[in-house]
């Protein structure tokens, strides 16, 4: 058929929507993805990974879908971009939060430092020791992969690879984000069976509690369906839904305007390298711009056009796309290639997580201690939905306030870590860049980096514990303290 008609690009799309449905189908029918929560992207995703050149074209070359493994990543980093200005077009919902929530966002803020200081600092001694080809930020994929999930990991992993050479930075990315799922999952759901096992749990004290519908994935013909959301345009004008996507364009075209300009000035400035990064973080002023905006619109009296609602199921629909070509696009010979370092680095990330959020709970929340813990984990080990995933277990109806500070969580998090994210560029002022290849040019900035980290930390823990948002409680080697 003609090339020029655009296809691929839609054979593309539809096998990837066509995951999905078969992902839903599965989790519906087969008890294993049930009884541990698999959401339906990750299983369309590993199907799609499966079909992809990488594994099932090296061992039949015409049974392999024509997925174009650049272009599921270009996919991956504007869905991004997507799912962030939807959810900044929300207005805040409920009353003030209270301090519980703010001792939320400090406990993940802090965690998300340490996951950075035991990534980063284990990608250096890997780099020294066994691993010397290792790309000083190599480390640094650990942290992003399991707290800001895979189109964040994707978009700086990208620039790397572009900038400095860092091969498979993109694909590595995804695949740790993939392995922060899998603590998320397999190690999550457990720990929520236990706890509820163990008494921990305030609303679910027996298993069976927990509705048929959050197994399956699929409300049944009996069940209360949850209100999508409101109309706020005449449809025989415009479709509600269009006038919100069109908000959410409005935003990224602005957006693209001024990184158009941005990145125009520093290459004209002789600053190429520092414009490819920023374009990586096209994302955040996405979301600045829109929050802007959303301030202007609600000022001048036109909120009520927004529909938190309807933006809710944009971001949703946006973030099980990204996430099915986020896993989609993962090379099986690049896992392979890296197995060891993935393993050494993932595993102590995932531990280090489980660790400290639980050893955190009883010291720092008052109420719903369990329920706050199993969301931050959620959150720290994928996305926001993820957390949102295990705390339906504990919490079904959302009767708790847990659902919501997870969300002011994300919020507060955000302006905390921001500096974690600038810092983890700082290994690539070491590194030269010599014809299509690197070489390590000023190893102290490696240590820089790692210091830099550690302080924030460090700062991070002091502010928690003086402003009492936390309390060392003893014993401090036991995790889980008895009530």
């Amino acid at each position: 058929m003609s090339a020029n008609l655009g296809w691929d690009i839609l054979v593309e799309i539809s096998i990837l929507f066509s995951f999905l449905l078969l992902g839903s189908y599965l989790r519906a029918k087969i008890k294993f993805l049930q009884n541990y929560l698999i959401p339906v992207a990750l299983i369309g995703g590993f199907l799609a990974m499966l079909m992809n050149e990488s594994f099932i074209g090296k061992i039949a070359p015409i049974l392999a879908l024509p997925f174009d493994m650049d272009r599921l990543g270009v996919y991956v980093f504007h869905l991004l971009t997507i799912t962030v200005v939807a959810m900044a077009w929300r207005e805040p919902e409920g009353k003030k939060r209270g301090k519980d929530a703010l001792a939320m966002g400090f406990g993940a803020s802090t965690l998300y430092a340490l996951q950075g200081v035991v990534g980063i600092g284990l990608g250096f001694v890997l780099m020294y020791t066994i691993y010397p080809d290792l790309f000083p930020t190599f480390g640094a994929l650990a942290p992003l992969g399991f707290g800001q999930g895979p189109g964040l990991t994707y978009s700086i992993a990208q620039s790397w690879e572009t900038t400095k050479y860092f091969e498979h930075a993109g694909n590595l990315g995804l695949t740790f984000a993939a392995f922060g799922y899998f603590w998320a999952c397999f190690i999550g759901v457990p720990i929520v069976n236990y706890g509820i096992k163990k008494g921990w749990a305030t609303l679910v004290k027996d298993k069976s509690q927990i509705s048929r519908d959050t197994y399956t994935g699929i409300f049944s013909k009996k069940s209360e369906r949850p209100i999508a959301g409101k109309l706020t345009t005449a449809s025989e004008a415009l479709e509600s839904f269009t006038f919100h996507v069109a908000l959410i364009g409005l935003m990224m075209l602005i957006t693209f305007v001024f990184m158009f300009f941005v990145v125009q000035l520093l290459i004209n400035m002789g600053a190429g390298g520092f414009a490819k990064t920023m374009e990586g973080f096209f994302f955040i002023f996405a979301m600045l711009f829109t929050l802007l905006m959303r301030r202007i619109v609600h000022k001048v009296g036109l909120g009520h056009l927004i529909d938190n609602g309807i933006m809710s199921r944009i971001a949703g629909l946006s973030v099980d796309f990204l996430v099915v070509c986020a896993i989609a696009a993962i090379s099986l010979a690049v896992v392979i290639e890296f197995i060891v370092p993935i393993l050494i680095t993932g595993v102590s990330v995932g531990l280090v997580t489980l660790f400290f959020i639980f050893w955190y709970a009883k010291r720092s929340f008052k109420e719903y201690q369990f329920e706050r813990a199993i969301a931050v984990y959620g959150m720290l080990t994928g996305t926001i939905n993820t957390g949102l995933i295990l705390l339906r277990m504990l919490d079904p109806e959302y009767k708790t306030p847990v659902a919501q500070d997870l969300v002011y969580t994300s919020a507060i998090a955000l302006p905390l870590c921001f500096p974690l994210l600038l810092m983890i560029n700082w290994p690539l002022k070491g590194v030269e860049v010599v014809g299509e290849g690197w070489i390590h040019a000023d190893p102290s900035a490696y240590w820089q980096t790692l210091l830099g980290v550690f302080i924030m930390y460090v700062i991070l823990m002091i502010v928690y514990r003086v402003t009492g948002l936390i309390k060392f409680k003893r014993p401090l080697s036991k995790i889980w303290l008895d009530d």
